[in-house]
């Protein structure tokens, strides 16, 4: 039997670095931040990630360790609406 588990989650891109192929992503939701790997981007169809970067991912536990799969950038209309910015537009 094994301790894997996987659920949805959105969040922000911490840093990622191209050359080492790696990076970490902050979950909306408080959680332990994800790693994610440059394979994982391949395998999604994305090119990059930079700090900032607001995406929707599956978040994949196993040997306590948290890792990013399955992720998508969420577009920006999207991250604006998402962070209140259609909430009160004349205020």
């Amino acid at each position: 039997m094994t301790d894997e588990a996987t659920t949805h989650a959105t969040g922000t891109v911490e840093w990622f670095d191209a050359e080492r192929g790696v990076g970490l992503i902050s979950s909306d939701d408080g959680a332990a931040p994800c790693a994610v790997h440059a394979g994982t981007l391949r395998a999604c169809g994305v090119a990059s990630l930079a700090a900032g970067d607001r995406v929707r991912f599956q978040v994949r536990t196993e040997g306590g360790k948290r890792t990013a799969t399955d992720l998508a950038l969420l577009p920006a209309v999207q991250r604006w609406e998402n962070e209140g910015g259609a909430v009160n537009p004349g205020a």
